[in-house]
């Protein structure tokens, strides 16, 4: 009879214990915070006031070729500072771009056999809208989303390894500008819920994201240091996001 009780005691044990467990793993843990992880091909329009030029006459093709655009590597956080009809956070990014080309000899304007460069550090402060409302009712795994940014562009210019200057310009300077960004974002928790779960549970990553986003970015609304390198573009970014 002892041995039967014993017996029911630990039977329900171990079952209250996998209930439990398995109510721990389908509750989210909460959320917080966003990091996003991107690329896009960049193309600054440093040519644009010289569109109707030939070739020879616009900086950017003539060193770095026509329709040849940078690749650009973006690092994004957010705080969300809300959570009810969709998220509202804070955030800040950083990236890195650059193109080498074939250096050009001023005094004669002739190439010479040695490479120069244009690299750039976009800066940006963000404000963070997600409706994510509906994905959240309706399990619709797609969450629109917009940005606003103030964004500012430290950039240099290398010949042989060396920051250039070129005539009365410094090879260097930092822009500023404002970006608005519009982008979508597909959830893919639906593809293995349970591995999902399990990822929240261990590493406490909520959600995790494909997205694509389109970026309008002025780079002349502020004074800038520097030579009037005209840094503002209208480019695509795609990339990785995890909610945690």
């Amino acid at each position: 009879m002892r041995v039967a009780l014993l017996w029911s005691v630990v039977s329900f044990s171990a079952l209250a214990q996998t209930f439990v467990s398995d109510e721990h793993r389908t509750k989210e843990s909460p959320r917080s915070m966003f990091l996003e992880i991107k690329l896009s091909p960049y193309m600054p329009l440093i040519d644009q006031p010289f569109q109707n030029k030939p070739v020879a006459e616009r900086p950017y093709a003539f060193f770095f070729g026509e329709n040849n655009p940078m690749l650009l590597g973006e690092i994004e956080f957010e705080y969300q500072l809300f959570q009810a009809f969709g998220s509202l956070a804070i955030g800040a990014s950083v990236g890195y771009a650059e193109k080498y080309g074939q250096a050009l000899d001023v005094t004669n304007d002739s190439r010479v056999g040695q490479s120069t460069g244009l690299s750039m550090v976009p800066i940006k402060a963000l404000l963070v809208y997600r409706f994510d409302w509906l994905k959240q009712k309706t399990k619709i795994p797609l969450v629109p989303y917009v940005k606003g940014a103030f964004v500012a562009i430290p950039w240099w210019i290398t010949n042989g390894g060396e920051v250039e200057n070129v005539r009365e310009f410094a090879g260097r300077g930092t822009r500023f500008g404002l970006a608005g960004v519009f982008g979508l974002a597909l959830e893919l928790d639906f593809i293995d819920p349970r591995l999902a779960r399990d990822f929240d549970s261990s590493m406490g990553v909520n959600h995790t994201y494909l997205f694509a986003e389109a970026t309008l970015q002025g780079m002349d609304f502020f004074p800038s240091v520097g030579a009037p390198l005209n840094l503002s573009s209208q480019h695509f970014m795609f990339g990785l996001g995890l909610e945690f």
